[in-house]
């Protein structure tokens, strides 16, 4: 008997020397390089690197860019012509002209009317702004959900390290009280074996808490845009406070104007004002075009001519017939309209249906969480008076083993708990298109 004790004595001590080494290897890894960040600093720090919302605000730009580009199209457009040529030996009359011939000219063409069509490329392409700044607000608060959720999960998987910590002493000092009834004739030997049993899980979920904690932490840094990659010391982040908790409203919000600002719904909305602006310039080839051109500019046979040439003039196009093209395209643009305007009622009624299930998953998040603390409140208690019970033979092992497992049970589902209300929190602001990143 006392052979078997001692050989499970030298497989815990050597299991826990594994796990420790472990540890602080872990430990000596992250004192290489630490960088203590607050929550704060983890929000200025998204917003500065964050690759997402970088894209996003070069999309903002370049249609912006864009539009302003294609506001050109008001002003006369203004060109420079500098020729030579030389002409042959004679004409069909016989007369011989022959020689160089150079002139320069400045040109200048005003567009005075053109079907609309310049004023529609430019409804499309501010409505193409206005899309692409929906984007950056829907971006933006992906990004933010994307943190918050980065950090809880980082928080989650530090508590629960800690939690394994704790649970594998107390494992510990439970497994050394069992060997005392079980070598005094108290205890069985199942209980002994499962008290063994339930101090190798404690290891593996200390392990197992280890590595979620570098992986939590390789996601938080993709959200703040660090890169590992390029990360050569291997820089370690350590939080040094806790996501603030946002209290839910008091009362229900109108989900219908809710709906209105959302950025899916306003990126539906410059959608059908870009098909509109495409269906106006599709209409242009209906209507005539009347252009004014004017030039200024000197020719001659020697370089640099001298002899000084102008001309003005203006040029009306009608068209007449084109084959049906602009028909079919006033068509198809009309078709692109109506299901643009389709897709925007679908979207509505989608953010209408997300906004409800976001709020009652944030409501419900909230009560869970006063629900698991209440219950760790009781848990803890109780293993407290259990645990005294047990060691003087007033309760039995079966008994003692439900309250334990228990405790630990309610630890872990408070600890998921608070997790779980951060991300159903950022989960309404990321549906109402807001967040922490603005």
């Amino acid at each position: 008997m006392k052979d078997f004790i001692l050989g499970t004595n030298f497989k815990k001590a050597y299991l826990s020397s594994l796990i420790a080494l472990f540890y602080f290897l872990t430990l000596s890894s992250s004192a290489v390089a630490e960088e203590r960040l607050s929550y704060n600093q983890c929000i200025e720090l998204t917003k500065k690197n964050n690759v997402e919302i970088m894209a996003a605000e070069a999309g903002v730009q370049a249609s912006q860019y864009q539009t302003e580009g294609t506001r050109g199209s008001y002003y006369p457009q203004i060109s420079g012509n500098l020729s030579y040529s030389k002409t042959g030996p004679s004409n069909s009359f016989g007369n011989t002209i022959s020689g160089d011939v150079y002139s320069g000219s400045i040109g200048a063409t005003q567009n005075i009317f053109n079907g609309f069509a310049d004023m529609a490329r430019v409804n499309q392409y501010e409505a193409q702004v206005q899309l692409a700044k929906a984007s950056l607000v829907t971006t933006k608060a992906k990004v933010s959900f994307d943190l918050k959720s980065a950090i809880a999960n980082f928080l989650f998987a530090k508590e629960i390290e800690k939690a394994a910590q704790g649970f594998l002493k107390r494992r510990e000092d439970n497994l050394k009280m069992v060997e005392l009834r079980y070598a005094s004739g108290r205890e069985n030997k199942g209980s002994l074996l499962l008290a063994q049993a339930y101090l190798k899980q404690a290891k593996a979920d200390l392990l197992r808490s280890l590595h979620s904690k570098e992986t939590s932490q390789t996601d938080l840094k993709k959200v703040l845009g660090i890169s590992e990659i390029l990360d050569s010391e291997n820089q370690q982040i350590e939080m040094t406070d806790e996501i603030p908790l946002v209290p839910p409203p008091v009362q229900e919000p109108d989900f219908k104007k809710l709906v209105l600002a959302t950025p899916d719904r306003q990126q539906f909305q410059a959608q059908v004002d870009v098909s509109s602006a495409v269906l106006e310039s599709s209409k242009s080839g209906f209507y005539p075009t009347l252009n004014l051109t004017g030039s200024v500019g000197k020719t001659d046979n020697t370089f640099f001519p001298n002899q000084d040439r102008w001309s003005i003039g203006a040029q009306l196009t009608w068209p007449l017939f084109g084959g049906g093209k602009d028909y079919y395209l006033v068509k198809s643009s009309t078709s692109n309209l109506y299901a643009a305007k389709s897709k925007l009622t679908n979207a509505e009624q989608q953010s209408l249906s997300a906004l409800k299930k976001a709020f009652t998953g944030f409501l419900e998040s909230v009560e869970d969480f006063k629900v698991s603390e209440a219950f760790l409140l009781a848990a803890k208690s109780r293993a407290e008076i259990a645990q005294a019970k047990y060691n003087n033979g007033l309760l039995t092992f079966d008994e003692w083993d439900i309250i334990e497992n228990d405790l630990i049970s309610k630890t872990k589902v408070y600890i998921q708990a608070r997790r779980d209300r951060i991300i159903s929190e950022s989960n309404w602001e990321q549906t109402r298109g807001v967040g922490v990143i603005q």
